[in-house]
């Protein structure tokens, strides 16, 4: 009799565990793995703080310094970004994802968009899980090219930019958020 009340306390409390789990599920699953190419890389929901180890930073902090935000864009874009979201599909394995995330994240900080805007979704690169990611974000999303900047006002998505920017990441993104007309590089590709 022991055992089955011990039992049932056990089974109480891990579906209690499992439901506070649930609902204080951190916002950052940071998965760095090896993936089945050998490829040490991230996945998934992440920090940009992430990107500032070893072996993502080798381009990640270059490529990040290097970049000299357009100033004269920065308000603009600060106050077009209240109430807005952005997520950002990228790939640690990625040459675009390696060049450009560095930019576009420079971008939001020197604007001041809190981090509670931003989301940065890792994908993978193995041929059975080839742009997905584990809690598979992209699903429905149409992500053909990484990386894909989506920017949201509540859950409608205003545009996206995909692979890099028509002009620049300041005025494209502009362009976005006052819901100008624009058409980014490979709008037509199709999953």
């Amino acid at each position: 009799m022991k055992y089955l009340i011990v039992l049932l306390t056990l089974a109480t409390l891990a579906s209690c565990s499992t439901a506070l789990h649930q609902t204080v599920a951190p916002a950052y699953s940071n998965s760095v793995v090896v993936n089945d190419i050998q490829q040490t890389v991230l996945l998934g929901n992440c920090a940009p703080q992430m990107l500032q180890i070893e072996p993502f930073k080798s381009w990640y902090i270059p490529n990040y310094n290097i970049y000299q935000v357009d100033s004269s864009e920065l308000a603009a874009i600060s106050k077009a970004f209240k109430k807005k979201r952005i997520e950002i599909f990228a790939g640690t394995w990625c040459g675009g994802s390696k060049s450009d995330l560095p930019k576009m994240l420079k971008i939001l900080k020197a604007a001041n968009v809190d981090s509670s805007q931003i989301q940065l979704i890792f994908l993978n690169n193995t041929a059975a899980q080839y742009k997905q990611s584990p809690g598979h974000e992209e699903t429905g999303k149409n992500i053909v090219r990484t990386p894909t900047y989506i920017i949201y006002q509540g859950s409608k998505e205003m545009g996206r930019i995909i692979d890099s920017p028509i002009e620049s990441f300041e005025k494209d993104l502009l362009k976005i958020l006052r819901t100008e007309p624009y058409q980014p590089h490979f709008y037509d590709l199709k999953l």
